[in-house]
């Protein structure tokens, strides 16, 4: 990992918290619409399960311990989010792509209502959690139209792109037969 990655992970992180709070969460109330979450997904959906997994759990964990439930049930659902989207990327569709981190988010949603309501947080019902999920699921799917497309210009630019592994022709030689 790059220096600019892990400043971009860190600042987009922070960003997407800013707006869920600000803009987003009251927006959306009661509905449990989650920027972050599409935004694990999309991170994922570009650059596979592993990045998916770390930048779920950490912007899960960041999220966590920024809130009044128990810490770790977003950095576990997050992390499953990031996991199941790297897996599912279609990389040549972003409305797939869109989906895919829409009926993703939703049914990581679902699971932190029903990890909160089995955990006994204040107010949390795993009906709440049924109710709001397709709701969740329809905006989340217009969160992801738009985040998609901008993560994967991101991460696709010469100063973010993933660094490859160096190949010499001592290795090349190898592979030749």
């Amino acid at each position: 990992m790059t220096r600019a990655r892990a400043a971009a992970a860190l600042a987009a992180i922070l960003t997407a918290m800013l707006l869920q709070g600000a803009v987003i969460g009251p927006w959306a109330a009661p509905v449990p619409v989650s920027l972050p979450a599409v935004l694990v997904a999309a991170v994922a959906l570009v650059d596979g399960p592993g990045t998916g997994m770390a930048f779920g759990f950490v912007t899960g964990l960041l999220s966590d311990l920024g809130s009044t439930h128990p810490a770790g049930v977003l950095a576990l659902c997050w992390l499953g989010v990031g996991l199941v989207c790297g897996l599912l990327a279609d990389r040549c569709s972003v409305r797939r792509d869109a989906a895919t981190a829409a009926i993703v988010c939703a049914v990581a949603t679902l699971a932190a209502a029903v990890l909160l309501a089995v955990l006994h947080a204040d107010g949390a019902s795993v009906t709440d959690g049924v109710v709001y999920a397709l709701p969740a699921g329809v905006a989340d799917s217009l969160l992801a139209l738009a985040v998609v497309p901008v993560t994967r210009r991101f991460l696709h630019s010469d100063h973010l792109r993933a660094p490859r592994a160096p190949t010499s022709e001592l290795s090349m030689a190898g592979h030749r037969g």
